[in-house]
């Protein structure tokens, strides 16, 4: 899956940005199979931005409580280095601060630096309320309001290509930042277009293009974009036949869309959508066998 974020698409030029798109998508010998535009603003209301982000939005609402086992490590590490005096996620933060706007506390936690403790995890050691904190997530609120511009459009396509999704997020993606993203790349390409045209600069938080991160999570979003107002299952989708084939209970595999915490075999637990984050289709088979058909799948 395929997503253009809204501060790249208004009612106005939604549609040369989209071709721009499904054009750097067709070079990167990527087929697009369907896409759809939706406002925005019904993105957010109708839960689709929770859905489609389930572990940043989580974390930024209940702090370090779904953090997986190796964020935890990497949170742990965090505090011991930087004598921050608590952790707390985002909308927690904006509490314990009634002068501290969404805004504001995305500015603080770039400027102090964001730390990637795991799958949609991340940390940043800033000051709330005139006490050194670890903020989880600090970005994430900042980046929902811009889903409430009335003219602003979210767009998604559904594609299918040979090249495996590391090296589809490694070379056409693009680095997080447009502005350092080869011109040839999604974002290098859509970051000059929006520039030329619109006068909008991209930056690494305001990306303008997200490719899922692995087959596990295309999967779920592919279904939930294009089959579940049919009422269909997850075996609508490529992969959800295979897991079917496969024998595991596909229950279980659409419990892996929330993105909760599943135990290891070594006592540790893993966030399913970063564990198969660009591995291999067969590596996200026999993962996702593995956690359903063994019944260790968690809600922790």
């Amino acid at each position: 899956m395929t997503m253009v974020k809204p501060e790249v698409l208004t009612t106005a030029d939604a549609g040369e940005a989209m071709t721009e798109v499904a054009r750097m998508l067709v070079a990167g010998d990527v087929t697009p199979l369907r896409c759809v535009l939706l406002p925005a603003e019904l993105f957010r209301r109708h839960g689709y931005l929770l859905l489609h982000y389930p572990r940043l939005h989580r974390v930024a609402a209940d702090g370090a409580e779904p953090l997986s086992s190796d964020a935890r490590r990497e949170l742990g590490s965090l505090l011991d280095s930087s004598g921050a005096e608590d952790v707390v996620g985002a909308y927690e933060a904006l509490t314990r601060d009634s002068a501290l706007s969404p805004a504001e506390l995305e500015s603080r936690c770039r400027q102090s630096g964001i730390h990637r403790l795991g799958s949609g995890s991340y940390a940043s050691v800033t000051e709330v309320n005139r006490r050194r904190t670890i903020v989880l997530n600090g970005f994430l609120p900042a980046l929902t309001a811009g889903y409430t511009d009335a003219s602003a459009l979210v767009g998604l396509f559904e594609c299918h290509s040979p090249r495996e999704i590391g090296d589809l997020r490694a070379g056409l993606l693009g680095t997080l930042d447009p502005a350092t993203a080869e011109p040839a790349s999604l974002r290098g390409a859509l970051g000059a277009l929006v520039r030329r045209r619109q006068g909008v600069t991209l930056s690494e938080g305001r990306n303008g293009v997200h490719l899922s991160a692995g087959h596990l999570e295309g999967m779920v979003q592919a279904w939930r974009y294009f089959a579940t107002a049919d009422g269909r299952g997850l075996q609508s989708t490529v992969l959800g036949r295979s897991l079917a084939g496969l024998g595991a209970p596909m229950t279980a595999v659409a419990a892996l869309a929330a993105d909760h915490n599943v135990p290891e075999e070594s006592g540790h637990t893993v966030a399913p959508h970063g564990a198969t984050e660009n591995l291999r289709r067969d590596e996200v088979l026999d993962h996702v066998r593995r956690w359903t058909v063994a019944g260790r799948n968690s809600s922790a």
